[in-house]
């Protein structure tokens, strides 16, 4: 059978950590001492993002500078996926509720970036992002510009058509996480289900914190 292409997408991201940890700054022994809650969510190496120029969903510029300060949440799809994108961000728009419940939560950005800038516009975008309340950071822009961002962290997205003519776009599912610094320093897999996430992420958090 032949196999799907989200099974050879979720064979190239494992392919990537493997990469990523034989390249880590941190000996088998160290690793070892990651506590395994963290071991889930933490990359071996942080992935500086890029420079890059692309814009928020205001029409103003989004670059690399806007990762700085705070921790950001990268989510990477467009707006005709019919499922695992809308799916992910009601998720999201849960891990924010519950952000908001604790006086401890830190500061987190939610960032929407679109795979499909020839037809996801700035305007498009905004409007997408309304149905998911106002927490959102959408980002489009140029595919070149694009590359860079998703290049520097690993991020795989490629167009296919089928034999219908219909149009889909098989990208990375995992929400990843960049730290104060702009490195891309984690990923959150599925389950997207809000209070695991808002675990992990803390736990992830918390460890890169000591």
């Amino acid at each position: 059978m032949k196999p799907s292409r989200h099974a050879l997408l979720a064979a190239a991201v494992a392919a990537l950590a493997t990469v990523w940890l034989s390249r880590a700054n941190r000996s088998a022994d160290d690793w070892e001492q990651v506590p395994a809650e963290v071991q889930a969510t933490l990359w071996p190496v942080a992935r500086p993002v890029a420079s890059f120029g692309l814009l928020d969903h205001h029409g103003q510029a989004f670059t690399a500078e806007d990762l700085h300060g705070h921790w950001s949440l990268l989510y990477f799809g467009y707006l005709q996926c019919p499922d695992v994108c809308p799916t992910t961000l009601q998720s999201l728009r849960g891990l924010q509720r519950l952000q908001a419940s604790e006086a401890e939560a830190r500061e987190t950005r939610h960032v929407f970036v679109s795979v499909d800038p020839a037809n996801d516009t700035p305007e498009r975008v905004a409007a997408y992002l309304g149905y998911f309340g106002a927490g959102f950071t959408g980002v489009t822009g140029d595919p070149d510009e694009l590359r860079k961002l998703t290049d520097s962290l690993g991020v795989i997205h490629s167009e296919h058509v089928d034999e219908a003519g219909v149009r889909s776009i098989d990208h990375t599912t995992a929400i990843l996480v960049v730290d104060p610094n702009g490195r891309g320093v984690g990923a959150l897999a599925e389950p997207h289900d809000p209070a695991s996430m808002l675990q992990r992420l803390r736990a992830l958090q918390d460890y890169l914190s000591r």
